[in-house]
């Protein structure tokens, strides 16, 4: 079961007058749906510019949101005052926050870093190393992943670069694996390593041997519908559905061959 995330630490100007903050990378949100979730701002917000981070404080139904640079968070703010900019189907509020900046907990980091951290959000289908390894693999080269079951279901994904997990990042952060569901929220993470035990479901060194007959079969049917790098991500095929299509070829075609021989032997 989901559960909401630890209370978060803000860096704030004791200077600045918070009835009216000057402009800031980060956007103080209010009248939030006790709902929406950080995947929904991501959803709403992203096309005024690239968000760093996200984090909502379902109680107080506020949040907060980090740009990357403040021209977002001024597009934003500028287009809330003659606009309404909805998150989860409500209404919500905008204006820059006296906070600089927002403090990550946990093992997401505000620092560059070639190992990125996946949030879950809405897992209504299985994600496991292969699923996680399909939407990552089209931005660059996937070192090893790693699964975390806990309250809420992460994958810690390491990269060959800085680089590449920052356009893996943007490319990913907001978008569902799955049409409506399984909607992630992408942040570089602490660790500077993953570590891998042993490769099986949750987990995979993919720097050592190939994997197995049975594991290449096993992610052949998972990411037959292969993503494309200049796209966001698409739903990932269904395996049992690719299972009965090819049944019912199958059955097909050995009908065609019986009504032949039955006509011409």
């Amino acid at each position: 079961m989901e559960t909401d995330p630890p209370a978060k630490r803000y860096r704030r100007d004791d200077n600045v007058d918070p009835t009216n903050p000057d402009p800031s990378i980060v956007v103080h949100v209010r009248n939030l749906s006790p709902k929406a979730t950080e995947a929904d701002l991501l959803e709403a917000l992203s096309h005024f510019g690239p968000i760093s981070y996200a984090t909502c404080m379902p109680g107080k139904r506020m949040a907060l949101v980090e740009f990357e640079e403040v021209e977002g968070a001024r597009a934003c703010v500028v287009y809330a005052q003659t606009n309404q900019i909805y998150v989860a189907g409500q209404a919500a509020l905008f204006n820059y926050s006296t906070s600089k900046m927002i403090q990550r907990l946990g093992l997401e980091s505000e620092h560059p870093n070639h190992v990125l951290i996946l949030t879950i959000y809405n897992a209504q289908y299985p994600v496991n190393v292969d699923v996680i390894h399909q939407i990552c693999e089209p931005h660059g080269f996937v070192r090893r992943i790693a699964m975390i079951r806990r309250s809420m279901l992460q994958a810690l994904v390491e990269f060959e670069s800085a680089d590449v997990a920052k356009k893996a990042k943007h490319a990913m952060n907001g978008a569902d694996i799955y049409s409506g569901c399984c909607t992630l929220k992408v942040e570089f993470a602490k660790p500077d390593h993953v570590k891998v035990t042993r490769n099986d479901q949750d987990q995979w060194d993919y720097t050592t041997n190939a994997p197995t007959d049975a594991a290449a079969r096993l992610s052949a049917l998972t990411c037959s519908n292969a993503l494309s790098a200049e796209e966001m991500l698409r739903p990932v095929v269904n395996v049992l559905e690719c299972m009965h299509l090819q049944t019912t070829a199958a059955l097909f075609s050995s009908s065609v061959y019986l009504r032949n021989c039955f006509y011409h032997c």
